[in-house]
């Protein structure tokens, strides 16, 4: 009988820490290698894709009596996913979010959609994107319009990989872990000599605070793409709101 915690994201790391250092039998899954290494060895860690399927009877087979869905607010697929099969299995479900950031900065200029975002950067020359790599052919066309496009990705194979498909060249590709200090991206901007950055809604612990910080101390537009908003049953915002939900609902 075990909690499900849908991770990949830091503060999934901080919520399996905490579950399993209170006694709470939590198993955590992640999507990939990258994201198991960082969760530690004293958590169970499944690795791999769900689909709607295999998340059902994995909640089947592990007997799960509630799932914790920590992943990244983009990750709309497995949360849907999720509250479906949660639903249907009569499993309670909690959504762990990321606050919003807010921001007074003149030059930032929210989208609502990664097509709305290469629309926004017609103005600029110069562009970094950092959005990870699923989204990248969005602005592949901007770069055969001659704008000079960097990417900054997780350094890992597959990233590298799909952006070679994409055409970016070594020179154009900016691999680290993220999100990095202010002083960091502030100096990223300025030696690329980059006009707009390009950023999704990742929340605080995204990094998209840093960046927005960073962008107004080097004065370049911020391109902010709004988080999908989904009807989650049940939201929690801190750690604390968690423990008290499960201490409510699950019973050790």
């Amino acid at each position: 009988m075990v909690i499900l915690l849908l991770g990949g994201t830091r503060e999934g790391r901080e919520v399996a820490h905490v579950l399993h250092a209170r006694g709470f039998p939590v198993m955590v899954s992640v999507v990939t290698d990258y994201g198991a290494k960082f969760v530690g060895q004293a958590v169970p860690v499944h690795r791999g894709r769900f689909e709607e399927e295999d998340l059902r009877d994995f909640c089947r087979r592990h007997g799960v009596r509630f799932v914790v869905d920590a992943t990244h607010p983009f990750a709309q697929g497995i949360s849907v996913k999720a509250i479906k099969v949660a639903k249907e299995e009569g499993i309670p479900y909690l959504r762990y979010e990321r606050k919003p950031v807010r921001s007074t900065y003149q030059k930032l200029e929210v989208v609502s959609s990664f097509e709305e975002a290469r629309e926004a950067l017609q103005p600029f020359q110069v562009i970094l994107l950092t959005i990870g790599v699923s989204h990248l052919h969005t602005f592949v066309s901007l770069r055969e319009a001659g704008k000079k496009l960097f990417v900054r990705v997780l350094p890992t194979s597959a990233s590298l990989r799909r952006c070679e498909s994409l055409g970016f060249s070594p020179q154009e590709i900016i691999a680290f872990p993220g999100p990095g200090s202010v002083e960091m991206n502030f100096r990223l901007f300025v030696d690329f000599e980059v006009e707009a950055v390009v950023s999704k809604e990742s929340g605080v612990e995204g990094g998209t605070q840093v960046k927005i910080e960073a962008a107004q101390r080097a004065n370049i537009t911020v391109v902010l793409i709004r988080r999908p908003t989904l009807p989650y049953p049940v939201v929690v915002e801190s750690i604390a709101e968690l423990l008290e939900k499960l201490e409510g609902w699950y019973r050790i």
